[in-house]
């Protein structure tokens, strides 16, 4: 078991998540924020974006969790309340207290607020599925610069920390996840407790004190089966997908989806450089991987209709021993290999760029 403390942890110091199994290589899988603007936020603001939500998977135990009820709070500092989501069909667009009921691919199951000077909102949810994300959004602190330091435990066990900023975020982090022990049924009592505050203006400081204005909201959410999830209304009109800037660089492969059944996979054969630059740009929501030679190395879901899919890239030098893809260490520089792009729910045409390169050459197949 790998504790969620080690995620949550790394995440609050630093913004971002862990370098994960790929530590070796130079140049680590990126996810690029292909055809999407950036607005206005503090660069402050913007580098504790990620660690506002942490991501924890539920794994069987060896204890049982006491019976509380689900979406009930117990009595805290400040009186919090808390908010379950007790209406089972889905509906777009609902919030729960400010929190978007559901957002990419994730539905908020419980919510709790309490003020900033009490330090501490605590609530209970049922578990209905073991991919759990946690939500912090703290509006009302005397600036925009601070961040609330906060510890979160699970049955009164510390498990991690994650800040609290006055920005509201509800962007999954990455796939990294770590187990704590609880079941699909149990009863899962969290409490998010402030410890410290920070001021990131700059090079950042520690407050002596901790600030007494504003809200601490704090959420739980679960991830929903994709055919479960409400998709936004369907344009009347759809634009075709294009390529972005990858698509005109040379040595990029465009593969397009089968005219007749967007969800058929699609198969190339490129020359293999240990490294990949893979971006999938879909017309419509639905589920898209990229694999190569029957390994999985690419996998988004998407819930809209901007045209922003799933993308990764991974780079070694010619002269390493490091592997962006461990299971195909056996495939020689230049050997081809398979690449397939398949889709699950689309409804519309898809592209995939995709280029495989050393980081030190402009060699590519």
């Amino acid at each position: 078991m790998i504790d969620l403390k080690d995620l949550m942890d790394e995440r609050s110091a630093h913004g971002m998540p862990g370098h994960g199994r790929l530590a070796e290589v130079q140049h680590k899988i990126r996810r690029r924020q292909r055809r999407r603007a950036v607005v206005g936020t503090a660069a402050a603001a913007a580098a504790l974006a990620l660690a506002a939500a942490s991501t924890v998977v539920l794994g069987a135990g060896p204890t049982q969790p006491p019976p509380l009820a689900p979406g009930s709070a117990a009595a805290s500092a400040g009186q919090p309340t808390v908010t379950a989501s007790a209406t089972p069909k889905p509906v777009a667009g609902r919030k729960l207290g400010p929190f978007a009921e559901h957002a990419h691919g994730y539905r908020v199951v419980a919510v709790g607020k309490a003020p900033v000077s009490s330090k501490k909102v605590e609530l209970t949810w049922t578990v209905n599925s073991t991919d759990v994300q946690f939500f912090s959004y703290c509006p009302g602190l005397p600036d925009k610069y601070i961040s609330l330091d906060a510890e979160i435990a699970i049955h009164g066990d510390p498990t991690g920390s994650m800040n609290c900023i006055s920005e509201l975020h509800q962007d999954p982090t990455a796939q990294e996840s770590r187990t704590v022990w609880a079941s699909v049924g149990d009863t899962v009592t969290v409490t998010y407790t402030v410890t410290g505050a920070q001021d990131m203006k700059g090079t950042g400081r520690q407050l002596a004190t901790i600030p007494t204005q504003g809200t601490l909201h704090f959420a739980v959410a679960e991830k929903v089966p994709f055919d479960e999830y409400p998709l936004p209304p369907r344009p009347t009109a759809l634009k075709p997908p294009t390529p972005d800037g990858m698509g005109t660089e040379p040595g990029t492969r465009i593969v397009h989806s089968d005219p007749a059944d967007a969800n058929k996979a699609v198969s190339i054969s490129m020359p293999w450089r240990r490294g990949y630059d893979f971006t999938v740009i879909p017309q419509t929501p639905g589920i898209y991987q990229v694999s190569v030679n029957g390994t999985a190395v690419l996998a988004g879901e998407v819930y809209d209709y901007s045209g922003n899919g799933p993308n990764a890239s991974c780079h070694v030098k010619r002269n390493d021993q490091a592997f962006c893809v461990p299971e195909l260490q056996s495939v020689k520089d230049g050997d081809h290999v398979t690449i397939t792009v398949t889709a699950q729910h689309a409804t519309g045409p898809w592209l995939a760029e995709l280029r495989s390169e050393w980081q030190d050459s402009r060699a590519r197949g």
